[in-house]
């Protein structure tokens, strides 16, 4: 009985989830029902995962007793995103030129088929747009979350600079933090209902030809998505704390997976992350920091299918890649990808242009990658989001390692 208490959350969202994914295949035209439920919990999850991510990154950086630890902590998590990225963006190149043949160029889609784009949109306005708003209130728009996130340590660096005037800050900043966390338990407990009719909407949306189209391509990545996430994270872990931590980790993932899968967004499994971060334990001045941080600039799975897609481009467009050069700009453009993409689903447009604008493709090939990040999406975010959970892990271990030490 307690085991089936403890997984009867797990139990039914991938329940939700199957039957969601099976209806959407089925019958499309249900979408008509499925798009507006699942649309209107997802508006409620975000309205509540902006101010989320502001508070508790606040909350973080002014609760840690010292700058010093909090430096400590976006130092780590920033090193081992960007060591994570490069193991994912060499794995899938490795997969890509074993094997070259599920980088199948028959039967693309023509340009016409596919969803367009503004093309207009210069590089230099697109990070321009990625770390900056003009407005304040615009900081907590779903699609800002790095502007919101950046504002979030000015804030917090400076009511640290306050000093003892700042302890009323301190205490509302930590209060509202778990305001939010409690309202977010409420809104979670419609998630089989709110996840299950947006994953339905999703497959009603990827019809058979998109599918058959890319088939090749999209089997070798879920390869990569499970390979990736199976193998590559309980080494990772291994390594970082024992088969006990692996064991840790493989218990209290499930819904941050299932939610990942559900929602294609790394935004909206911020709430399941941090809870899972919090039953492993993890210190929460950790976790607050690395789960939000690691929700914008750690993409894995983003990396990895940036990869994929330039190998497929590059044989569209009959470039040779197999020289040192070339393959060392598609992981450098990879991991780039993968910082530049924004946290809402399909927000491959980013990505694509800064691709584009790299290699020299022609135009008319954003819209095959935009295609193509759509497609990829939800295996993506699985690796998006719950890899952010092995980096807190990790960021935890080495920090009490430091304490040790010293």
């Amino acid at each position: 009985m307690t085991y089936i208490a403890n997984y009867k959350s797990s139990f039914f969202l991938l329940i939700s989830i199957i039957v969601g994914g099976t209806v959407g295949v089925i019958y499309p035209e249900s979408s008509v029902i499925t798009y507006p439920i699942g649309n209107i919990y997802l508006n409620y999850l975000y309205v509540l995962v902006a101010p989320l991510i502001f508070f508790s990154i606040i909350t973080s950086i002014i609760s840690t007793k010292t700058m010093t630890k909090a430096r400590n902590i976006l130092f780590l998590s920033t090193t081992i995103f960007l060591l994570f990225s490069l193991a994912a963006s060499l794995i899938a190149l490795f997969l890509g030129l074993l094997f070259p043949l599920m980088i199948d160029t028959n039967n693309i889609l023509t340009s016409t088929t596919l969803p367009q784009t503004n093309e207009n949109v210069t590089f230099t306005e697109k990070i321009i747009d990625m770390i900056s708003v003009k407005n304040l209130p615009e900081l907590f728009h779903s699609e800002n979350m790095i502007p919101l996130l950046l504002f979030s340590v000015l804030v917090a660096v400076a009511i640290r600079k306050l000093g003892t005037k700042a302890t009323p800050f301190i205490a509302f900043f930590s209060l509202t933090t778990e305001l939010l966390y409690t309202m977010i338990s409420i809104v979670i407990k419609f998630a089989p209902i709110g996840f299950g009719c947006y994953f339905s909407y999703s497959m009603s949306q990827t019809g058979p030809t998109i599918l058959k189209s890319y088939a090749k391509i999209f089997v070798l990545f879920l390869f990569f998505s499970l390979f990736f996430y199976c193998v590559f994270y309980s080494i990772v872990l291994y390594f970082s704390g024992g088969f006990a931590k692996v064991k840790q980790f493989w218990n209290f993932s499930t819904i941050p997976a299932l939610t990942a899968i559900a929602t294609a967004s790394s935004s909206a499994c911020i709430p399941a992350n941090l809870k899972a971060c919090d039953q492993l334990e993890i210190d929460q001045d950790v976790s607050r920091a690395v789960i939000p941080l690691g929700a914008n600039i750690h993409k894995d799975g983003a990396t990895g299918a940036s990869v994929l897609k330039i190998l497929l481009i590059l044989s569209l467009c009959d470039i040779e890649y197999m020289n040192p050069s070339t393959l060392a700009l598609v992981i450098f453009t990879a991991i780039l990808s993968g910082i530049v993409m924004g946290t809402v689903p399909g927000g491959g447009v980013s990505a694509a242009i800064l691709t584009i604008s790299l290699f020299h493709f022609p135009a008319e090939m954003i819209s095959i990658i935009i295609l193509l990040s759509t497609l990829f999406d939800i295996p993506a975010t699985l690796l998006n989001s719950v890899g952010n959970i092995p980096t807190a892990i990790i960021v935890d271990r080495l920090l009490q390692k430091k304490n040790n030490y010293e």
